[in-house]
């Protein structure tokens, strides 16, 4: 399929979303699709996460959260999701921190994953002006 969605994959995409209040499948590029569909499987814990030049799942993950809440929001821009906590993702984070009124410091503690993880969507603590990234 080479980056692009089956019309079944498109159907099933959009029945799933419409449900949960985010875009439509014809609304979102079918690169963005997973980052769309808020697909960000991980099963490990949320320690707290910096620059590195490590590699961790935990990081993984939240690039994922943080592509996921920018599609959402309208945004075209994706982060890599390659697990390494360096500028693009140090910047994302400051971000988003900044989205939920929390200290922007670019580390990735409790505060900033549960702004990562909203309990509902849109999320109640986002300022406006802060979404999308494009």
């Amino acid at each position: 399929m080479s980056g692009r969605l089956s019309a079944a994959a498109i159907s099933i995409l959009t029945l799933g979303t419409l449900a949960v209040g985010v875009p439509a499948a014809a609304e979102v590029n079918p690169g963005r699709a997973q980052a769309a569909a808020g697909t960000c499987p991980y099963s490990g814990s949320h320690p707290e996460l910096f620059r590195s030049d490590s590699y961790s799942s935990a990081v993984k993950h939240a690039q994922c959260l943080w592509n996921t809440q920018n599609s959402l929001h309208g945004g075209r821009k994706l982060i890599n999701q390659d697990g390494y906590f360096g500028t693009e993702t140090y910047s994302a984070m400051h971000r988003i921190q900044r989205a939920c009124g929390i200290t922007a410091d670019g580390i990735v503690g409790p505060d900033t994953w549960e702004c990562l993880h909203p309990d509902q969507y849109p999320n109640p603590r986002y300022r406006e002006g802060v979404w999308p990234v494009d």
